[in-house]
């Protein structure tokens, strides 16, 4: 008769396991792995070495039930179904999954960049504060906020930067928008939908902003080398709220009288794809416009399956959101050392890959 084989999981290896393997303390086991003082550069190394080939593994739920709560503060501003709405979603996805760690997310809404200085300010101003870990954003690089974030940041409170890379401040991790490549995408993807000759509109973001300068200007540059014959116009114009949408959509719709061999009209933020598509329905130009849309959500789905949107450029808000979280925990609590920055993906959804977008939910 055939025998089956029968496999019998180990016992988990634990620190006792190591401490009497090296001969020493558990205590001084825990600290070295911990990543806590008190405990020699070489024992720690023998100690890690050792954790390795014994297969230890840390079970930090267990672990955070012994620790107090590790406080999360996240200040950022909000956006009703935009760039910033699916960033706050990351964010609450990843700490949902992390929930068995004990972990407090503290949500904090900026207005403005002033409203953040003040905030950022009443952070850094606490001695003692409560917070291990705080997530912001980058408006315009103001030297005031620059200042609270390198306080907070040497008062060990792990940091999270997204959409912006300051080496000048450090130990504090950043996520950049890589805009750049973002505007340089942009423009590859319209030389390869649009003819030779005619003019390209694109809005110009808000004002003040590097990330949408710089993607402005990426755009540009790339397009006078590619497609030299091929006109580029600057909208100007921001909005960030309903009262201010009706002067930005007057503006769009100007452009687009003004240039009448407009062949695409790229929106360079998540405001203004509703504004463009409105102006070019409007004046009956969808058939002829071909227009990019900036960042995957609810609206530009629905105007990318209606035909309005040839393409959308996701900025991976969502993805931000929650790759800053895992960094936290990662820097915080499993006390892993790795690089400050990290990149995330720059995506293009066409209508052929819209529902695969939608199941991933990769907004």
């Amino acid at each position: 008769m055939r025998k089956n084989n029968i496999i019998k999981n180990k016992a988990p290896v634990t620190i006792n396991d190591i401490s009497k393997k090296l001969n020493i303390s558990s205590a001084s086991v825990h600290r070295a792995l911990a990543g806590k003082e008190g405990v020699s550069d070489k024992l720690r190394k023998k100690i890690i070495q050792a954790s390795k080939e014994m297969g230890y593994q840390v079970n930090y739920a267990a672990a955070s039930i012994k620790r107090k709560a590790m406080k999360i503060i996240a200040i950022l501003p909000e956006d009703k179904g935009l760039y910033f709405d699916y960033m706050w979603q990351g964010i609450r996805s990843r700490i949902k999954e992390v929930s068995g760690l004990n972990i407090e997310l503290e949500e904090v809404v900026c207005h403005d960049e002033r409203h953040q200085y003040e905030l950022l300010k009443e952070v850094a101003r606490d001695k003692e504060t409560e917070y291990q870990g705080m997530i912001t954003f980058s408006y315009t690089r103001d030297p005031n906020v620059l200042l609270q974030l390198q306080r907070i940041v040497s008062s060990k409170v792990t940091t999270v930067l997204i959409d912006d890379k300051i080496d000048a401040i450090e130990g504090m991790y950043c996520l950049p928008s890589n805009e750049k490549a973002i505007g340089r995408v942009a423009a590859e993807l319209t030389g390869l939908i649009s003819p030779d000759m005619g003019t390209v509109l694109v809005t110009g973001g808000r004002p003040g902003s590097k990330i949408h300068f710089n993607k402005v200007n990426s755009f540009r540059e790339y397009l006078s080398e590619q497609k030299p014959f091929l006109k580029v116009k600057i909208v100007e114009g921001y909005s960030n709220k309903p009262e201010t949408d009706q002067p930005v959509y007057e503006k769009i719709k100007n452009a687009l009288i003004e240039n009448k061999d407009t062949v695409v009209f790229y929106a360079l933020t998540a405001q203004d794809n509703k504004l463009i598509v409105k102006a070019v329905k409007d004046l009956g130009l969808i058939e002829k416009i071909a227009i990019i849309g900036t960042d995957f959500n609810d609206s530009t789905a629905e105007f990318l399956k209606a035909g309005y949107l040839k393409a959308i450029i996701n900025q991976a808000s969502f993805l931000k959101g929650y790759t800053s979280v895992g960094i936290l925990v990662d820097a915080n609590i499993k006390r892993i050392k790795f690089s400050q920055e990290f990149d995330c993906p720059i995506d293009i959804v066409l209508q052929n890959n819209l529902c695969a977008y939608k199941k991933l939910n990769q907004y």
